[in-house]
C-alpha cells in the first residue's frame, strides 16, 4: 500500500511544498542576487536595516554596526616590476680557483643568464 498525504494532513511532503512555493516567487526574482545586492550594501554602510520582524531588525542593525566597525583595508594599487640590475664582479688573478668558480656562478645567476629549473 503507497503512503500519500492527505490535503489536510500535518505531514507534508516536501516536493510538494517546493513545487507550491514556486508559484510565489516571481521568476526574475534570485535569492543570490538579492544577497549580493544586501552584502553590498552592507559593505558601503547604506543598508535599509528596516524590516517586518523586530528580531530580524536588530540582527539587521547589529551586522550593520559589526562591519561598520571592521578596521577598513588599504586600497590595493599595481605597480610595475623594477628588474634588479647587478654589476658584473670582476675576476681577479689573484683569486684562487674557488673563488673565480664562486665569482662565475654568482656573476650567471645574479645577472639572469640562467634558468632556476629544479
Amino acid at each position: 500500500m503507497l503512503a500519500t498525504t492527505a490535503p489536510n494532513s500535518l505531514v507534508m511532503n516536501p516536493t510538494s511544498m517546493l513545487v507550491e512555493m514556486k508559484s510565489f516567487i516571481p521568476s526574475s526574482y534570485t535569492f543570490e542576487t538579492e544577497i549580493q545586492k544586501i552584502k553590498q550594501e552592507l559593505l558601503q554602510g547604506d543598508l535599509d536595516c528596516t524590516a517586518k520582524d523586530e528580531t530580524d531588525e536588530e540582527y539587521l542593525y547589529e551586522m550593520q554596526d559589526i562591519i561598520d566597525h571592521l578596521p577598513k583595508l588599504p586600497e590595493i594599487q599595481q605597480q610595475k616590476l623594477t628588474i634588479p640590475e647587478f654589476d658584473e664582479i670582476e675576476v681577479k688573478a689573484t683569486d684562487s680557483v674557488e673563488i673565480k668558480k664562486f665569482i662565475r656562478k654568482v656573476n650567471y645567476e645574479f645577472l639572469g643568464f640562467h634558468c632556476n629549473h629544479k
